[in-house]
């Protein structure tokens, strides 16, 4: 039993004093079958500025002008951006879709927004927004006592949110002709507070 007992103690004293790099590798697959790490450049050096439109070398990647600018680059393409607009409703003309969506006009005095929609508080304090296809949520009580809560439970002052998308260019894009395009997906109706 002490001779088990002191192989193990040895057997794991000479594990853990075998140097790293005596181990094989396992993170590089390439290594070890055979050839050895190159250390000479393979192929020509590389072209003079002179030779090098005519190898297809020297231009910027993407760009066949070989602009430096990155104006036209995948970051300046218009994306889209959260844009939440809330406030009391003062007046909506809505009509429902067959497929269960709501399409018409909306109009509120605006009180809340996110920061991609802080230009809908300057002006007038009544914005109208065009809906086209939107889902609707009531958050409301049966006012009239049909038995279901839609539009005619709908009344002036009720809180009202607009949730949707707006689109946007990076700071350092140029922005002159772009104009960002609003899309209204949903609409949130509540009693007022």
């Amino acid at each position: 039993m002490n001779a088990r007992r002191t192989m193990l103690v040895a057997s794991a004293a000479a594990l853990m004093s075998t140097p790293i790099w005596a181990l094989p590798s396992q993170a590089s697959p390439g290594h070890g079958k055979g050839h050895p790490p190159s250390t000479t450049p393979v192929g020509p050096p590389h072209p003079s500025p002179s030779d090098a439109d005519e190898h297809g070398h020297g231009q910027a990647k993407g760009r066949s002008n070989g602009a430096a600018h990155p104006g036209s680059s995948h970051k300046c393409l218009p994306h889209g951006v959260a844009f939440i607009v809330a406030g009391r409703l003062v007046h909506q003309m809505l009509v429902k879709n067959s497929d269960g969506t709501y399409t018409g006009t909306v109009t509120l005095k605006v009180t809340h927004t996110n920061r991609h929609a802080a230009g809908e508080k300057q002006g007038a304090p009544e914005k109208t927004y065009s809906l086209t296809s939107v889902r609707v949520t009531f958050g409301l009580r049966d006012v009239n006592g049909d038995g279901t809560v839609g539009l005619d439970d709908v009344k002036e002052g009720d809180r009202a949110k607009l949730i949707g998308k707006v689109t946007k260019l990076a700071r350092k894009c140029n922005s002159g002709t772009f104009t960002p395009q609003t899309t209204i997906r949903k609409v949130l109706f509540n009693a007022p507070s």
